[in-house]
């Protein structure tokens, strides 16, 4: 019986791996296949939808971000006494669709021209933070499309700051629609000596 037994496993183990053998074989072919499949489909199908789209939301991210952002009446200039100073800014979202704006402000002074013509090099640093038409404070402006939004700078003279110097700071809204989208504008601040005022 023992020969049996013997004989017998054998012959079971060799069917079982001629059967696996088999079937790895089988599974093989069929991922060829597949394989070859997907890649003429590849090359027949995707590339050209592929040129067709890239440009179809190149232009409609391009005409989703566009905007305006300017100083109200054009008033660029202003002076700062002990409570800063304020500027009304108007931001036009000409996108088509709605837009969150996110606001920031910096100091551009190396960068920009005084208004009478004095050296940039004795500019002073100013702090801005925004508020909307309530005078509560923001960070972000939403913007429906095609339409306009209003909003301040309040530009803040640290303690210390030399009196009868310019600031030039540059207002950006940045999209949250297109990152890399942001439009600015720069507004000019001269500090003024409270005690002359």
């Amino acid at each position: 019986m023992l020969k049996y037994q013997k004989i017998i496993k054998p012959k079971s183990k060799v069917m079982r791996t001629k059967s696996t053998l088999e079937k790895a074989v089988k599974f093989v072919t069929n991922c060829k296949f597949i394989f070859s499949f997907k890649k003429n489909i590849f090359q027949k199908n995707i590339f050209p939808i592929l040129f067709c789209l890239i440009p179809a939301l190149t232009s409609a991210q391009s005409g989703s971000c566009n905007a305006k952002l300017e100083v109200e009446k054009n008033r660029i200039y202003n002076s700062a006494g002990k409570d800063g100073a304020y500027f009304t800014l108007v931001l036009t979202n000409d996108g088509n669709s709605s837009d969150v704006y996110n606001l920031s402000a910096l100091n551009i002074n190396g960068n920009c021209a005084n208004n009478d013509q004095s050296n940039t090099s004795e500019n002073v640093n100013l702090m801005g933070s925004f508020l909307d038409n309530n005078n509560a404070p923001i960070t972000s402006l939403t913007v429906s499309s095609h339409q306009t939004a209003s909003f301040s700078i309040h530009l803040i003279v640290p303690q210390g700051t030399a009196f009868n110097k310019w600031n030039c700071t540059q207002i950006n809204a940045t999209s949250t629609n297109c990152s890399s989208y942001t439009v600015n504008t720069v507004v000019h601040t001269i500090v003024n000596n409270p005690s002359e005022n």
